[in-house]
């Protein structure tokens, strides 16, 4: 490989056993933390910059800014220090302390905003705070937003790399797909490569803001998720909209590490709870795919894990 950058991608898929479902259907998991940052948002990272870089739009030495609360600030961190660029990125205080220690190994300037809960319950509210500041710095001079929920290379560059993959690595086998949407980019990027295939898309929200399903604001854990109707959402490219309970991601979360050996975060247990209830509903002859969104060192520190660190 010439650079980091060259990791990005190919991630291995692995079936789910303990964890899987009772009806003989499959559940195969995507293991996106083997990618550098260990996530997915890696690949978001890469396709905003290199997108920029074919329209002329970033020159050597800017500064790209970012809002995140997920995985992306440490991925376009990453991206921008292996490609020349300063990053800036903006994050609400809810997000969990692994995340702000990466980021700045990695050589971002962080900026941090007041959350309206604390850690580490996210809002919609806290989201958008961080997008009006990350807007305040990037019409600085030298200042490019990539401006995750808005940008408009994440859907081109899911649907032809982890699209592709995911129906590659399947040998079109592939009947279903379920992620949660947090830019929605993922969803909609794998959605438009699988579902000409005749593949069910299925979308995951949090239950404690199903706005997609038309439900009320409020707080939840899945850290990433985003909580309301994201400026992209596309609902005539997926099939069905499930929500997810903080409880029920949780504990798939712990289940999958005690019994898969698969230690991902909160909204890879969720991503699991919705692919169980897919195979449900498709019966024994479904092969569903979901993704390990991010690695759960970057959720030590949240008190669900502490059950793990004692050995419970």
């Amino acid at each position: 490989m010439a650079t980091i950058i060259d990791a990005i991608g190919n991630t291995p898929l692995v079936r789910l056993g303990r964890c899987g479902p009772s009806n003989g259907a499959e559940v195969w998991v995507k293991l996106e933390y083997y990618n550098p940052t260990g996530s997915m948002k890696d690949r978001m990272a890469l396709a905003m910059v290199e997108g920029a870089e074919r329209d002329g739009l970033i020159e050597p030495g800017d500064t790209v800014v970012e809002y995140t609360g997920g995985s992306t600030g440490p991925s376009l961190a990453l991206v921008c220090r292996a490609k020349g660029y300063r990053a800036r990125i903006v994050m609400a205080d809810c997000f969990t302390e692994e995340r702000f220690q990466l980021l700045r190994a990695l050589g971002a300037a962080v900026d941090v905003v007041a959350s309206v809960e604390g850690r580490p319950r996210v809002t919609p509210q806290d989201i958008r705070s961080m997008m009006a500041r990350a807007a305040e710095l990037a019409s600085q001079p030298g200042h490019y937003a990539t401006d995750q929920f808005n940008n408009p290379y994440v859907i081109p560059g899911h649907r032809d790399f982890l699209g592709r993959e995911i129906w590659e690595q399947t040998g079109g086998r592939v009947t279903a797909y379920t992620q949660g949407v947090g830019t929605g980019g993922s969803v909609l990027g794998v959605a438009e490569a699988l579902r000409p295939h005749g593949v069910v898309i299925q979308a995951l929200e949090p239950a404690g803001s199903a706005a997609l399903s038309g439900g009320p604001s409020g707080s939840f854990v899945m850290q990433g998720w985003a909580g309301f109707v994201v400026p992209q959402w596309d609902a005539t490219k997926v099939d069905h909209v499930d929500a997810i309970t903080d409880s029920e991601a949780t504990e798939m979360m712990l289940r999958l590490a005690a019994e898969e050996g698969i230690f991902a975060g909160i909204s890879t247990g969720a991503n699991v709870v919705g692919a169980l209830r897919l195979a449900e509903r498709l019966g024994p002859d479904a092969v569903i795919v979901t993704l390990a969104v991010d690695t759960a060192f970057k959720y030590l520190s949240v008190d669900p894990l502490a059950r793990l660190r004692e050995g419970a």
